[in-house]
């Protein structure tokens, strides 16, 4: 990453160097981008353009330039590799972005490209490169390249490593979350689950024993599993213990990607522009920009008088 951001630098940062640099592009070609370390997650658009136009970048040898990486084939599958892995990653953190994302989902999310990160790494271990088109497209271009598949499933699995210890409390609540996703599970431990469920939220295991067998055997909600809203449909005066473990798992925030938009939302709204707005007034739009809710206009206009003396 540092040596590419100085090959970038050197060429974004001279007039004479990007111009000489443009007139290498083709047509309708896209231009080299810079990146900073704050806009991390553009970090797999930045290596994909810069590896895209490596053949463009190539005429700073012909300057006589001090770039020695771009003639060692080393240091090129390095950035093929983290071209394909960044991209990864970067799908995943997409992912778990937006809105409405509970945590049953997020955990599912980290759990697949977990798995992808395992069959990425086994792959490599074989000399595959099914999920790594840069890496292949290098390979082949320079086909005496001695390929050393070592380094890079070393890479890998201290990435999952990583995984292991930042989403440890995943596995806490995932007998938990499993369990609440479909509670009609044939192979179900119902010791177990209650067990699980007694110990994350303070309730007692032989009432939640006794409501986890009396739900899995009602016909009517078990026609009613597949919906969104089960769980809405779920009585609490005779469910009682497991509608507060639902309600605790639904409403548990998996990011703080709402609290980081409420900050950016109020970044735009309070600007220089808007001084003199009160705090009240700020209040309002910042809740207008962050609500769900439509409102109904033809009803809201329909009530409002058009003249007040009448």
């Amino acid at each position: 990453m540092d040596i590419a951001f100085k090959i970038v630098n050197s060429v974004r940062g001279r007039s004479l160097q990007r111009r000489l640099f443009n007139l290498t592009l083709d047509e309708g070609a896209a231009e080299i981008i810079l990146h900073t370390d704050v806009r991390w997650l553009s970090r797999h658009k930045f290596l994909q353009g810069f590896h895209d136009l490596l053949n463009e970048i190539n005429f700073l040898k012909e300057r006589e330039d001090d770039q020695a990486e771009l003639e060692d084939e080393e240091w090129l599958c390095d950035l093929a590799f983290l071209a394909d892995f960044t991209g990864e990653l970067s799908d995943m953190n997409l992912e778990l972005q937006g809105k409405n994302k509970c945590i049953s989902k997020m955990m599912s999310t980290v759990s697949s490209h977990k798995s992808k990160f395992e069959l990425m790494m086994t792959d490599l271990a074989n000399n595959t490169f099914d999920h790594f088109p840069n890496m292949q497209d290098h390979l082949g271009q320079y086909p005496n390249f001695v390929f050393q598949n070592e380094k890079y499933v070393a890479e890998i699995c201290s990435v999952i490593q990583e995984f292991e210890n930042r989403f440890c409390d995943f596995q806490k609540i995932g007998t938990v979350v499993e369990y609440l996703s479909y509670p009609f599970k044939v192979d179900v431990d119902i010791k177990e689950t209650a067990a699980a469920l007694s110990k994350n939220y303070s309730l007692n295991k032989p009432s939640l024993e006794n409501e986890i067998l009396t739900l899995k055997n009602d016909i009517f909600l078990k026609t009613h599993a597949e919906q969104e809203s089960f769980w809405k449909l779920v009585p609490r005066d005779k469910f009682l213990n497991l509608r507060r473990c639902s309600e605790a798992v639904h409403s548990c925030f998996g990011s703080t990607y709402l609290c980081e938009s409420a900050f950016s939302h109020l970044k735009m709204t309070k600007s220089t522009q808007c001084s003199n707005m009160t705090d009240e007034h700020l209040q309002d739009s910042l809740r207008l920009a962050l609500t769900q809710h439509s409102p109904n206009f033809k009803k809201l206009v329909d009530e409002m008088q058009a003249q007040t003396s009448h």
